[in-house]
């Protein structure tokens, strides 16, 4: 007698071997999408470079801080570079998340600016409810500007509604910001308190004890475990997690990889 349709046991094997391809698959096509974000995200690190060497051609090669009290409210990087951006223009907090915001990395957990600046660039003088003076920093002050590290992705803070820090800490990777122990190599435990968004529980946004902070400032390795960054000399980079030299990418004035001047 000729029998039609499936017996339960082959069903079965035939669900099996769906779900052992589905769990080889779905791994790849993740990487996959992750991919062509990261993609997308270093292609907004070049227009960010481009537009930087813009600024500076217009201002006599002079660079700006990560952000100041000066103009108000409008004083972070982030505006500095609007003029000099075709798309996604806004050039202070209410008009900035636009169509096209080449500040926001696709893979951000919120659509708000996710990338920080190196916070030895023209660094910040003067009293706490001031921060009106700064360093005035040249393109001539760098001494290696193709390793030095302007940009890059960065932690997200959901105390500050999910964006990131203007700024990194001042040695991005150590435990506590501007001092602490640097995590060795990609795998070090000490990233998973560093390379990490903060929830809005995890940080009230007013309480400024460093070492409480972990995760603020930091680099956020969101790309399969790889950052893309910015350099001075305007080309932009993808860099895996534990591959950025300490202090080397963010000294702006060293003479070699082990030396911590500004």
């Amino acid at each position: 007698m000729r029998r039609n349709g499936f017996t339960l046991i082959e069903l079965l094997v035939v669900i099996a071997i769906i779900a052992i391809l589905a769990a080889i698959l779905f791994p790849v096509f993740s990487q996959a999408r992750e991919k062509a974000r990261q993609a997308s995200c270093l292609s907004n690190m070049k227009q960010m470079g481009l537009a930087t060497r813009m600024y500076l051609q217009d201002y006599d090669e002079a660079w700006f801080p990560a952000w100041h009290n000066r103009p108000e409210g409008n004083g972070h990087w982030f505006f500095r570079l609007s003029p000099y951006i075709k798309s996604g223009t806004g050039d202070n907090w209410d008009t900035y998340r636009q169509s096209g915001e080449i500040r926001i990395c696709p893979s951000g957990i919120a659509r708000r600016f996710n990338y920080s600046m190196n916070n030895h660039i023209c660094p910040l003088w003067g009293d706490w409810d001031g921060w009106r003076n700064y360093v005035v920093d040249y393109d001539a002050t760098f001494t290696h500007p193709a390793e030095t590290i302007v940009y890059g992705d960065a932690t997200q803070i959901g105390a500050w509604g999910y964006d990131s820090a203007a700024n990194f800490c001042w040695w991005p990777g150590q435990d506590c910001c501007y001092w602490g122990n640097f995590p060795q190599g990609g795998d070090d435990p000490l990233w998973r308190l560093l390379d990490r968004d903060l929830s809005s529980g995890d940080w009230d946004g007013n309480n400024w004890d460093w070492c409480a902070m972990k995760g603020w400032g930091q680099v956020r390795y969101r790309h399969n475990l790889t950052a893309n960054f910015v350099f001075a000399d305007g080309h932009a980079k993808a860099l895996r997690r534990g591959m950025v030299k300490v202090p080397w990418n963010w000294s702006i004035t060293g003479k070699d990889e082990n030396d911590w001047a500004r």
